[in-house]
C-alpha cells in the first residue's frame, strides 16, 4: 500500500479510537476545577501526558503539580509538604462527580481515586512542587519528591526504604512546563507529532494489558518520538512510526534521554536495568508489529495491527526489509517465476504453478518474471517451513543465497522477491515452494 494511504488510515484512527473523548475531557476539566477550588487556581499546574495533547484513551489518571512557592533547601521537608497537603484534601474536598472518591497517601504524592463499587475509574496524582529556577522558554522550573525519574529498581528499594521509615524522601528536579512547551511546539509545527505519539501509545497499552509486566514506559516512549520531530519536523505519521520501531532495539539496550531538569540523570534509566529475556521479549513484540505492517493492504483494520504479539525468529538468519530500514510501500505487482530443471535421465523442465507443489530432490532456478518495475536493486528471500531442520529466512542481493536452490525438507515454503528503489521497497513476489514427500 502506499505511504499516503497508510497516513490516511492512521491519522484516522487515532482520530477515531485513541483520542480522548468528549467525556473523558469534560471529567479532567470537572476534577481538575474541583482541585483547584481547594488548593488555589494559581497554585497548581496540570503536568504529564493530557496538556502535551498526548494522553490516549482510556484516560485513567491525571498528574497535577501542587506549587508550594519557592524553592529554600534547609526549611522543605517533603514528608511534610505531603503530610500537609493530604491534611488540606482530606479536610476540604468535594467531590463534583456521581463517583467516590478515596484519598490516599503515595511516596511523592497524594492520590485521590475516583470509584464505582471496587472499580477504579479515574485518579488524580497530586505531586508538592516548589519553583527552582526558570528553564529556556522563560517557565518555572520545581523540585518534587525524588521517585519519578529512578531506574526501576532503585525505584522500588527507595519506596520500600521510604515506607518502612528507613530513609527520608528528598527532592530531585523537574521541568514539566519545558516538556509541554516542546510538544506544543512540536504540535504547532506538525499536528502528526501527537498522532505518532498515540499510535505508539496504543501499541503499548495494548502489549500492556496482554502482558503486564510489559516493561516499556509511556513516557519513554513519547521522548523517542519526540527526538524525531526534532530531527525531522516535517516527517509524515508512516515515517514517525515505522523509524520508531526500527530504533526500539536500540532504545532499550541502555538509557539515552537525559531529563530536561537535571542531564545527569536520564528519563529512560529504567532500562538499565532490564534483563537479556525483557528486551527479548520487547525485540519480539517490535517484529510482530512491523511484520504486520509489512503485510498492511487496502481496508486494513489499524487495530488489529495495534494488537499484542510476540515473534520469535526460526533461526539466526531469518531477516526481514525493517532490519535494514527499507519500509514496504507497494505501488506494483510484479512476477517471480520458478523453473524446476531437469534431472538427468528423466523429470523433464517444467514452471511452477501457484500452489508450489514439488517434489524432494529437485533444482529450481528463480528468476524475475512479468511486469518487472523499475528498481534499484532486487531483493530475494528463502523462507522454510518453520518446523524444518534449516527453517532459514535469510535475504540477499540479486538472487537467491543458493542458485540454483535445492528441494530437500518437507513443508510449506515459500521464495520472495522484494523490488528496492530510493530505499522503498515499490513491489514483492511470492512464490510458494511445498514439498510433499520428506527427504
Amino acid at each position: 500500500m502506499r505511504k499516503a494511504q497508510i497516513n490516511a488510515l492512521f491519522r484516522a484512527y487515532v482520530r477515531d479510537h485513541l483520542s480522548p473523548t468528549t467525556e473523558e475531557r469534560d471529567l479532567v476539566s470537572q476534577v481538575y476545577e474541583s482541585i483547584q477550588d481547594v488548593l488555589g487556581e494559581a497554585n497548581c499546574l496540570q503536568i504529564g501526558s493530557y496538556p502535551r495533547f498526548t494522553a490516549v484513551t482510556p484516560l485513567h489518571d491525571l498528574d497535577v503539580l501542587y506549587i508550594l512557592g519557592a524553592w529554600e533547601p534547609a526549611a522543605h521537608d517533603p514528608t511534610v509538604a505531603l503530610d500537609e497537603l493530604q491534611a488540606t484534601l482530606e479536610a476540604d474536598y468535594e467531590n463534583p462527580t456521581d463517583y467516590r472518591v478515596q484519598i490516599s497517601r503515595q511516596t511523592h504524592s497524594i492520590t485521590l481515586k475516583f470509584l464505582d463499587g471496587a472499580d477504579e475509574l479515574f485518579a488524580v496524582d497530586v505531586v508538592p512542587a516548589y519553583i527552582s529556577g526558570r528553564n529556556e522558554f522563560g517557565g518555572d522550573m520545581y523540585v518534587v519528591p525524588e521517585i519519578a525519574g529512578q531506574a526501576r529498581l532503585e525505584r522500588r528499594r527507595t519506596v520500600d526504604e521510604v515506607t518502612r521509615g528507613a530513609r527520608q524522601m528528598t527532592w530531585i528536579r523537574s521541568d514539566p512546563r519545558g516538556y509541554i512547551s516542546v510538544a506544543t511546539a512540536l504540535n504547532r509545527q506538525n499536528d502528526d507529532f501527537r498522532k505518532s505519539v498515540k499510535l505508539v501509545k496504543g501499541w503499548r497499552a495494548s502489549c500492556k494489558e496482554a502482558d503486564e509486566d510489559f516493561p516499556l514506559k509511556s513516557f519513554h516512549l513519547e521522548q523517542a518520538v519526540t527526538r524525531q520531530f526534532q530531527r525531522r519536523p516535517d516527517i509524515e505519521i508512516f515515517d514517525a512510526v515505522f523509524e520508531f520501531f526500527c530504533e526500539l532495539p536500540d532504545l532499550v539496550e541502555r538509557s539515552q534521554i537525559p531529563d530536561r531538569a537535571d542531564t545527569q540523570r536520564n528519563i529512560d534509566a529504567y532500562v538499565d536495568g532490564l534483563d537479556r529475556m525483557e528486551r527479548a521479549h520487547v525485540r519480539q513484540a517490535r517484529d510482530f508489529f512491523l511484520i504486520k505492517l509489512e503485510e498492511i493492504a487496502e481496508g486494513a483494520d489499524i487495530g488489529d495491527l495495534l494488537q499484542a504479539g510476540r515473534h520469535e525468529r526460526a533461526s539466526v538468519t531469518e531477516a526481514y526489509l525493517f532490519d535494514s530500514r527499507i519500509p514496504v510501500l507497494t505501488e506494483a505487482d510484479f512476477r517471480i517465476v520458478g523453473t524446476v530443471l531437469q534431472r538427468t535421465g528423466g523429470f523433464r523442465q517444467f514452471v511452477l504453478d501457484v500452489l508450489g507443489r514439488i517434489d524432494v530432490d529437485r533444482r529450481i532456478e528463480f528468476r524475475l518474471g512479468n511486469n518487472v518495475p523499475l528498481a534499484d536493486l532486487f531483493k530475494w528471500k528463502v523462507k522454510n517451513d518453520g518446523n524444518s531442520a534449516q527453517p532459514r529466512g535469510e535475504i540477499t542481493d540479486h538472487q537467491t543465497m543458493n542458485d540454483p536452490e535445492h528441494t530437500k525438507y518437507r513443508g510449506q515454503h515459500f521464495v520472495e522477491c522484494f523490488a528496492i528503489r530510493n530505499g522503498v521497497c515499490i513491489g514483492r513476489s511470492r512464490q510458494n515452494v511445498v514439498l510433499q514427500f520428506a527427504g
